[in-house]
């Protein structure tokens, strides 16, 4: 079975482009990402560790609300996740965004 989940995720993986797949696979497993489609909603959402997405999890962010585009914080648009994950933006700052995104959605 953990070998089953664990090609589920390379090949996940491989489909946005990593090229260590299945050590990078062994990471997402040994944070608690059991489900591919999962990983690939994280990764969807810009999030391109298994470090950085249990960070969000753990502080109450779904792949969705990562995904969410914004202006706020330093550089370029990109998704609350990039910029979290990159010190762009603040976690008071994401969730500043993504509770208006939800009250004017």
């Amino acid at each position: 079975m953990k070998e089953e989940i664990l090609h589920e995720i390379a090949a996940m993986l491989v489909a946005h482009g990593f090229i260590n797949a299945d050590e990078t696979a062994q990471t997402w497993l040994d944070a608690g990402f059991d489900d591919a489609e999962e990983v690939g909603e994280w990764l969807a959402a810009r999030c391109f560790t298994a470090e950085a997405a249990q960070k969000l999890e753990n502080a109450g962010f779904t792949p969705a609300q990562a995904a969410l585009r914004t202006n706020t914080g330093a550089g370029d648009e990109d998704t609350i996740a990039y910029k979290l994950t990159n010190g762009a933006l603040s976690f008071d700052e994401a969730r500043r965004i993504i509770t208006s995104a939800f009250w004017n959605d």
